[in-house]
């Protein structure tokens, strides 16, 4: 039976109303599969026959859950095993089954980075696995795709670059990757000087604020071409990540263009001091101009001495006061961290535990229904 994996868990995940809407579809190739059939019989009982424990919810399943960056078909190519997230592999963080124990139905997949050649394989790789998968992966480039994608229990794959450097200072290369399904681009990983989009280097590692500051200062900003794609991209109608960017690029971007802003991956300075974090000012910033900062789950950005669970929820309630509930977001990095260090959680399928965490802290499900998805879905044409 063609979703004979995935149909009975729909159930589970999604519900009695939705969750049996979508087995509807597979109850014709059900027919003759008697266990198949005793699993439809359990799930169409009345509530009372079966009872409240199994109308109970995780509070990833009340959401839409959107992880903003994950790294998991670059590693998979970098390596040379499958790139196709169907398959089931416990060296990495995100596969299938996973996303689906963990309720996560929307991945801002990085297909790209330095080299032009790869980053086609990579998006190759994520249509192909689309096409072979039909019934489990869908292309989205607006957010109503992904809410559409959501409905028929998909996993909807946004397609992101984390540089451009690859492009070659050529624009012509942006809108081609545009066509082919881009819609959220870094200004840089980290590099400087062209054909990077920024003058200097972004630092990456701890450094105290007098030392930060003093970087800032010294450092150049946006390269003539990163202005340029700034504008293109403006007109293109995508998204700028400005994780990795150094500094002075960061401010120059905020005080100077009218792109659509996010930050997908990070944490706050103030609770970590790593220049990957950012500080109470840039998140404000961030905010007034309506973007949307994601939390790492990367354990050298949770705490320099002791990264836990708890901690990771710090900088989520830390995020929310200083930016407020419509601008913080979850960026896990899965798959994109050295195995020294395992994120927290550690795979996609701990997710609930997240959320539990977070509501044990007080955060209502309105916000958490924010940090969920609904907040980086605003970074996607309607």
């Amino acid at each position: 039976m063609k979703r004979r994996a995935y149909w009975w868990y729909d159930v589970r995940r999604y519900g009695r109303r939705r969750g049996m809407r979508m087995c509807a579809q597979t109850v014709e190739q059900a027919a003759g599969d008697t266990v198949a059939l005793a699993y439809l019989h359990e799930f169409v009982a009345t509530d009372q026959e079966r009872g409240p424990d199994m109308t109970e919810e995780r509070l990833v399943d009340r959401f839409l859950v959107l992880d903003a960056h994950c790294d998991s078909l670059i590693l998979r190519l970098q390596r040379g095993d499958s790139m196709d997230l169907a398959v089931d592999d416990p060296a990495y963080q995100v596969d299938l089954s996973r996303l689906r124990q963990g309720g996560v139905d929307c991945l801002f997949t990085m297909v790209g980075d330095g080299d032009l050649a790869q980053s086609s394989v990579l998006i190759d790789a994520a249509y192909q696995m689309a096409a072979l998968h039909g019934d489990a992966f869908a292309i989205c480039l607006t957010a109503a795709q992904v809410r559409q994608a959501r409905s028929e229990g998909k996993i909807a794959l946004v397609l992101t670059i984390e540089g451009q450097a690859m492009f070659a200072e050529n624009l012509a290369h942006l809108r081609n990757w545009y066509r082919l399904g881009v819609r959220i681009a870094n200004i840089s990983h980290g590099g400087g000087m062209p054909p990077e989009l920024q003058c200097d280097d972004s630092y990456f590692g701890y450094i105290s604020p007098s030392e930060r500051e003093n970087l800032r200062q010294q450092s150049k900003g946006l390269t003539p071409f990163g202005w340029d794609v700034l504008a293109e991209m403006t007109d293109l109608g995508m998204a700028v990540d400005l994780a990795h960017i150094n500094d002075a690029a960061f401010w120059e971007v905020l005080e100077k263009s009218s792109v659509r802003v996010c930050y997908t991956h990070g944490s706050c300075y103030a609770l970590c001091p790593h220049s990957r974090a950012l500080t109470d000012e840039m998140m404000r910033a961030l905010a007034e101009r309506g973007g949307v900062m994601g939390i790492a789950f990367y354990r050298a950005f949770i705490d320099r001495e002791d990264p836990s669970l708890e901690r990771l929820c710090d900088h989520f309630i830390h995020a929310l006061e200083v930016m407020g509930p419509d601008h913080v977001g979850i960026g896990s990095d899965f798959d994109g961290t050295t195995r020294l260090w395992r994120p927290i959680p550690e795979d996609v399928s701990y997710m609930e535990e997240l959320f539990q965490a977070l509501s044990r802290r007080g955060v209502d499900a309105a916000t958490l229904e924010k940090i969920a998805g609904e907040n980086f879905l605003r970074m996607l044409p309607a």
